[in-house]
């Protein structure tokens, strides 16, 4: 029988888990490939978890997602140029808490996601892509303001907003459809090509957590 796999997701809001839900899912069946022993990648499990604390969050994150899934990805905006900040004040706490405690019921297996500033960062990766969903294949993304690295950008998703914008400045009245940035979120995460997300260092990060998270449940050799 071939092995099931099945990851779950928390995010910081909904619209995060449009975009991640469905870049984990072809992340994980594009790196199935590499892996030794077959197995299925089934749909990620969106897990909205309370709390007072981020560790208590991701406590009863981890309680909810030991009974559906193999990992927990925990998703958390940098909010800053590194990721350092976060991992050393809330992912590496949360990380000992789960190492010190004697809860047979908690997943242990944890995929931090941590894009650098936020997750737009992540989006602005395919730019041909994001130009075609916003009718903008003819504007140069000098004009858009998307030409830079992704993640150099201090407020990116303000950035996909004013490119949206511009997009719609270009068009006459009677083609003006009303896009959004959250319209963007699903189909970029099921669109989206993985070689372009590939290229930005916090995305290959969170691809080594996978990995990592592969090789603990005995599918993916060690280095």
């Amino acid at each position: 029988m071939i092995r099931q796999v099945i990851f779950s997701l928390t995010t910081e809001g909904p619209t995060d888990e449009k975009f991640l839900g469905n870049v984990i899912f072809r992340l994980l069946e594009d790196l199935s490939w590499k892996c030794e022993i077959e197995f299925d990648v089934y749909p990620v499990q969106i897990i909205r978890s309370k709390g007072d604390t981020f560790i208590e969050k991701m406590l009863e994150a981890s309680k909810q997602a030991f009974s559906i899934s193999d990992a927990l990805c925990i998703h958390n905006d940098a909010d800053d140029k590194t990721v350092n900040n976060v991992m050393q004040h809330k992912i590496k706490p949360f990380l000992d808490e789960i190492v010190a405690s004697s809860d047979n019921n908690l997943c242990r297996i944890i995929v931090p996601t941590i894009p650098v500033q936020m997750i737009e960062s992540w989006m602005l990766a395919d730019t041909q892509l994001l130009k075609s969903l916003i009718d903008a294949s003819k504007i140069s993304n000098r004009d858009l303001g998307i030409d830079k690295s992704p993640e150099s950008y201090s407020d990116p998703k303000s950035t996909i907003s004013n490119a949206i914008s511009i997009a719609l400045a270009e068009k006459t009245k009677r083609r003006r459809d009303q896009v959004t940035i959250s319209d963007l979120y699903e189909t970029l995460g099921s669109s989206i090509s993985l070689d372009a997300l590939r290229q930005i260092p916090s995305f290959r990060s969170f691809e080594d957590e996978v990995c990592n998270a592969l090789k603990k449940l005995g599918l993916m050799k060690p280095n």
